[in-house]
C-alpha cells in the first residue's frame, strides 16, 4: 500500500527529514549553549520547525537529547562494525586495534557538537538518563567482547570480561573524549588514539602470549 502523498512526498518522509532536523538542531545549541541552558522552544526555532511539529516526534526536551545522543552511538557503532567487515588481515594486533580505535573516534570525533553532546551533555541530566547512558556502555562492551576482540585477535579476550575490562576501556575512552572536548587548543584524534591503543592491548588476554 503507498503511503499518503503531500506536496508530492510520502508523510513518512517528510517526517523523518522533520526529525533529523529536531536532532541536528538540538545537537548544535545543546553543544554551543549546554543542554540546562536550552528550551524547548530555543530547539524549535534551531530547526525552524514549530512546537506542534516537535510534538508529533517527541514528548519532552529530553527526549530528543536522548534521541540526539542515541543517534551519535548508533553512526559511531555502524561505523565500528564496518571498520571490523573491512580490516586487512594482514594486520597485527596493534595495527588492528589502531584501525578500530581510530574509527570509533572518527566517528565521534569529526564534529566537536557531538561530541560534546555525548560526552558532556547527557551527564547528569536525570536518573532515567544515567540508566540510559549505563545501557549503551553495557551495549558497547558486548559488541567489544564479540564482535571487536575475536576478530582483532581471535582466540583473545577481555582480562574480566565484558562487564569489567570491557567496561574499563569504555571508561578510559569517555574520560579521555571529555577533556580532549574541552582542551583548548584541542589535540588530534590520532593524539588519543596513540593513547588509547596501548590501554586497550592491556586489557586483552591473547592465548599464545604474542606480543602486539
Amino acid at each position: 500500500m503507498v503511503g499518503r502523498q503531500y506536496g508530492g512526498r510520502a508523510v513518512t518522509e517528510r517526517k523523518a527529514e522533520r526529525r533529523e532536523r529536531f536532532l541536528d538542531a538540538a545537537t548544535r545549541i545543546f553543544a554551543e549553549r549546554g543542554y540546562a541552558n536550552c528550551s524547548l522552544a530555543d530547539v524549535c526555532a534551531a530547526a525552524s520547525l514549530s512546537k506542534r511539529q516537535f510534538y508529533e516526534e517527541f514528548q519532552t526536551r529530553e527526549d530528543v537529547l536522548v534521541a540526539a545522543y542515541d543517534r551519535i552511538q548508533d553512526e559511531a557503532a555502524a561505523v565500528l562494525l564496518a571498520a571490523l567487515t573491512d580490516l586487512d588481515p594482514r594486520f597485527d594486533m596493534t595495527a588492528a586495534m589502531t584501525a578500530m580505535v581510530s574509527a570509533y573516534l572518527g566517528s565521534i570525533g569529526s564534529d566537536p557538537y557531538r561530541a560534546k553532546v555525548a560526552f558532556i551533555e547527557v551527564v547528569g541530566v536525570s536518573d532515567r538518563m544515567e540508566r540510559h547512558r549505563r545501557e549503551r556502555r553495557h551495549a558497547w562492551a558486548q559488541l567489544l567482547d564479540t564482535k571487536l576482540v575475536p576478530t582483532v585477535a581471535p582466540g583473545a579476550r577481555i582480562r574480566g570480561g565484558s562487564a569489567w575490562g570491557a567496561s574499563a576501556l569504555i571508561g578510559a575512552i569517555n574520560g579521555l573524549a571529555h577533556e580532549w572536548v574541552l582542551a583548548d587548543p584541542r589535540p588530534s584524534v590520532g593524539e588519543l588514539v596513540e593513547l588509547l591503543v596501548p590501554i586497550a592491548l592491556s586489557l586483552m588476554e591473547v592465548p599464545d602470549q604474542r606480543t602486539a
